[in-house]
Order: C-alpha cells, then sequence, then structure tokens
C-alpha cells in the first residue's frame, strides 16, 4: 500500500508541467491526496490555508511553480 507521502510525490512529477504552466513562478502550491488542494504566493498564509483544510499538514507536499527539484537528496548528512 502506497504512503500519503509517495501518492503526492508521483502527482507532483505528474502535474509540475500543469503547475509550472498555470501559476506564476514561485507560487507556492499545495498537494495532498495526489490532487492540488491549495495555492498561494505566501507560505505562511498557505499554511494558514491548509490548517483550516487538511487534517493533517504534515502530509502535504508543497512545492514552487517554476523550481526545478532533485529526484532524491539527503537531509540529513553524518560525515
Amino acid at each position: 500500500m502506497r504512503t500519503i507521502r509517495e501518492i503526492n510525490q508521483t502527482a507532483f512529477r505528474q502535474l509540475k508541467p500543469a503547475i509550472d504552466q498555470n501559476y506564476p513562478y514561485g507560487r507556492f502550491v499545495a498537494i495532498d491526496g495526489g490532487q492540488i488542494v491549495a495555492d498561494s504566493a505566501d507560505i505562511m498564509d498557505l499554511q494558514r490555508i491548509l490548517a483550516a483544510r487538511v487534517n493533517d499538514t504534515r502530509e502535504v507536499l508543497v512545492v514552487q511553480a517554476g523550481h526545478e527539484y532533485p529526484e532524491y537528496f539527503d537531509i540529513l548528512h553524518g560525515t
């Protein structure tokens, strides 16, 4: 069974061309359950919108229109 994170990441890869075409560069776009659920020019405003609409905002994928993201990267890396 796929996790919400996997569903949202797959949706982002599929939706990226439409996001880049339909939203201004740099606009924050939130994806939850494989669908775009909100957008805003301001990340704090988007957070407020999501808090009112989504049960668990930790599962929401937020991207910026027009930005390129690597397929994989390490967040924490030990030396």
